[in-house]
């Protein structure tokens, strides 16, 4: 997240971490445009339930007294991740006995032929025509109908970081590629991260299955546990700066994956069916036009703070509302309580900020639990909350409701949408400031924590329904301004 000289362009380094930046760039276009996206359904929204099943907090994983799968699973070592993931494999392919006829009158769903389970840092063996030693990973084989897993390092890995839904999930997804060829919505000429996505779309269909109660082997709750499944789906997606849309092996950035799941938890397979290229340039965000642009990112301090200030100016200029005075240390409010890193007080039309605790935010994110960070534009979207408010405010709108959480996730992605250059939809950015998916990222990272202001109200009240806060932000970035006072309007 840097200002950059067209005449002094130097390639960021990669880091070995997901971190992210927002560059400045030359002026390119204004405020009034249409912005390219899948439209989202509008009018009502609801805090107490996630696409109409209540928001519930209650456990998540495997179900006490469920009975182990006796499929046949191929170099298994009969440990608890084989277990799991045999018992993962059973309750999926259940799930699509039933529910394939009904997406797919006239077909029915056969299970894969075979299971096989090995170990990544042991002796290789030969499947689907590569050899294993050193592949981390879960895979769907087409020619030979298998689904295979890593035992040794991804499925612990998974477990450790995210629990055991997080192996119920990339199994699914494994079996969402065998779906799409029984289905025959795969096709010789797509792309990749079509068939990703139609996959993260199916995994999405199952857990609706899960959510409602219907699973022989597993519970996942509405609120945090749909929170953990869905940061499975960020912590899998592309390295930053690793593909474009159009890569061979693009998978799609975690706004993409995310919301592919959301739709087919949503709209269920049906939907996921209807997944073409056409639908994935609609809303990727997964752009690789100008990354050679790139430096550092953006440091925490007030020129940076000029430049973001700056920014939020030009998106939000044309709603008439007073800009509010940003100030970089933090201010009383009357009775009002402050929140941190940033704070908004109506009576005097301040955003006010901890820098100390921004920094903490803004620290790069990393896989071994060593940083609390999500990254720069993590960070500067508090900022940007916090500024929501202010237009909020000026349209009387309430700033203390559910609702008002909503909106301003919805405000802070409409921000976020018009910083991206789209070189599909040939949308032209507001203002100096641009975004990478991966900055887009950090905000899903961030909107499924329960720590932060993105959605939050000017109290610092976040909707407890993860689920609901990624998609108002998601409407935002994808349909612009008007729906964030249409569909919350309160």
């Amino acid at each position: 997240m840097v200002p950059v000289s067209t005449r002094n362009r130097r390639r960021k380094r990669t880091l070995g971490t997901a971190v992210s930046v927002l560059a400045c760039a030359a002026l390119i276009g204004g405020c009034s445009q249409a912005v390219s996206g899948t439209p989202t359904t509008i009018g009502g929204y609801s805090t107490t339930d996630v696409a109409g099943l209540p928001a519930t907090n209650g456990p998540s994983g495997p179900k006490d007294g469920a009975p182990d799968s006796p499929l046949p699973v191929e170099g298994t070592d009969n440990g608890a991740m084989d277990k799991l993931a045999r018992n993962a494999v059973a309750d999926v392919e259940a799930y699509w006995t039933e529910a394939f006829p009904k997406a797919f009158p006239g077909k029915q769903f056969d299970p894969v032929k075979r299971l096989v389970s090995y170990d990544s840092a042991g002796p290789g063996i030969q499947l689907c025509g590569s050899n294993t030693a050193g592949v981390v990973n879960a895979f769907y084989c087409p020619p030979e109908d298998f689904i295979a897993w890593d035992r040794g390092t991804l499925l612990p890995q998974l477990n450790n970081s995210f629990g055991p839904m997080a192996v119920v999930t990339v199994l699914a997804h494994e079996m969402g590629h065998a779906v799409q060829h029984r289905a025959g919505t795969v096709g010789a000429n797509d792309q990749v991260i079509v068939l990703e996505q139609q996959a993260d779309c199916f995994t999405g269909a199952y857990f609706r299955h899960v959510a409602e109660g219907s699973s022989e082997y597993f519970q996942v709750s509405t609120g945090q546990g749909l929170n953990q499944v869905m940061g499975v789906l960020n912590f899998i997606r592309d390295s930053p700066g690793a593909s474009d849309y159009g890569g061979n092996n693009a998978h799609g950035s975690a706004f993409d994956r995310v919301t592919a799941f959301q739709y087919g938890f949503s709209e269920g397979p049906q939907r996921c069916a209807t997944m073409d290229l056409k639908d994935v340039e609609q809303r990727t965000t997964l752009f690789k036009s100008w990354k050679a642009q790139q430096d550092t990112d953006l440091p925490i301090d007030r020129k940076s703070l000029d430049a973001v200030e700056q920014s939020l100016r030009a998106v939000f200029r044309d709603t008439g509302a007073e800009p509010p005075k940003i100030v970089t240390e933090p201010k009383p409010c009357g009775r009002q309580q402050p929140t941190s890193p940033a704070s908004y007080c109506a009576d005097t039309n301040t955003v006010s900020l901890n820098l100390a605790e921004l920094q903490k935010i803004a620290n790069p994110p990393s896989k071994d639990a060593s940083s609390t960070g999500y990254g720069d534009f993590a960070a500067y979207a508090q900022v940007a909350s916090r500024y929501a408010l202010s237009v909020q405010k000026a349209a009387g709108l309430p700033l203390d409701d559910e609702a008002a959480g909503l909106r301003t996730a919805c405000m802070v992605g409409s921000w976020s949408g018009l910083l991206v250059e789209d070189p599909i939809g040939q949308r032209n950015p507001v203002g100096n400031l641009r975004i990478v998916p991966e900055d887009i990222d950090e905000g899903v990272s961030a909107l499924l924590g329960e720590d932060s202001l993105i959605a939050a109200n000017v109290n610092g009240d976040q909707v407890p329904v993860g689920f609901a806060r990624v998609e108002a932000f998601r409407v935002g970035v994808q349909e612009g301004f008007a729906p964030c006072t249409n569909k919350y309007g309160g």
